[in-house]
């Protein structure tokens, strides 16, 4: 089995176009637009890769929404959910910060998941868009990959 050290990925999150009045569309860019992240599999079930997604750039004035806001919150699955086994400490540092850990050790944890993020900017609030293909390496949304 081909393992890796646990890694930290920082991830910028930043807007599509910069803020400006009177312009109310506007959405989230994850990483330049290179939003696929494949982890290899760690040695050990104690030491996770972190992934963490900053707002940065012409986004860091916004900050993200609250986890368990009902119609945008700040991270989470799309439509397939993974164990709590492989993804576990959902965390906000801050309110430009989310962090999670993903313990991908062994064939259990491997998979493909999608997910969104939204953040506020004063009264707006703009996410990753959601589209809809045919087939995972045509999809635009932000994926994690454990392979």
């Amino acid at each position: 089995m081909k393992t890796s050290n646990p890694s930290k990925i920082d991830i910028e999150v930043e807007l599509y176009r910069n803020p400006k009045p009177g312009r109310e569309e506007n959405l989230l860019v994850v990483n330049q637009g290179k939003h696929h992240h494949a982890f290899e599999k760690v040695a050990s079930d104690d030491q996770p890769h972190t992934i963490t997604w900053t707002l940065s750039g012409n986004a860091s004035d916004g900050e993200f929404c609250a986890a368990d806001d009902p119609h945008s919150p700040g991270f989470s699955w799309l439509v397939r959910r993974p164990s709590d086994k492989v993804f576990r400490n959902l965390r906000y540092e801050g309110k430009k910060k989310i962090s999670i850990d993903n313990y991908h050790c062994d064939k259990n944890s491997e998979g493909v998941w999608h997910y969104q993020l939204f953040a506020r900017f004063g009264d707006k609030v703009y996410g990753v868009p959601l589209t809809f293909v045919c087939g995972e390496s045509n999809s635009p949304h932000p994926s994690i990959k454990n392979t």
